[in-house]
């Protein structure tokens, strides 16, 4: 089956593209690393080494704590992380990365990588290093 290049009958606006943009990396990642979802990632992508509670990590996440702890469940359950009651607080949870969310986190990064050096192709070195600093800049404040 070969691949229609589409143009939307509207110009298209920022979260268009974006939304386009997401997709093919989600298609990437369901193709080279299908460990997780990319919904997933976006939580392992936080844990620091020392690991974070939930509440922590889902504002890290900026989720709710409710939704952050459905994916630490589902991270659990992979064995992506672990999760320990917290030193300070025998109510509070830990979630740790473990090895195998090392590895997984290793593999979409590589993934995503791939992405970012073939776009850098694309467009040229220059605007995509341009491009990346606005977002940043956009993104972070």
């Amino acid at each position: 089956m070969t691949r229609v290049k589409r143009r939307p009958a509207t110009e298209p606006h920022l979260p268009m593209l974006m939304g386009m943009v997401f997709g093919r990396l989600r298609e990437r990642l369901a193709e080279q690393a299908p460990e997780l979802r990319p919904s997933q990632l976006r939580v392992l992508e936080w844990l620091p080494p020392e690991g974070l509670t939930i509440s922590e990590l889902a504002e890290c996440a900026e989720m709710t704590t409710q939704g952050c702890g459905q994916f630490v469940r589902q991270l659990d359950a992979l064995g992506m992380v672990e999760v320990a009651v917290a030193d300070h607080d025998a109510r509070a949870r830990v979630v740790r990365i473990t090895d195998r969310g090392r590895t997984a986190l290793a593999r979409s990064a590589a993934v995503l990588r791939s992405c970012d050096e073939a776009w850098a192709e694309q467009v040229g070195a220059e605007r995509w290093r341009v491009f990346r600093e606005v977002l940043e800049e956009v993104a972070l404040g």
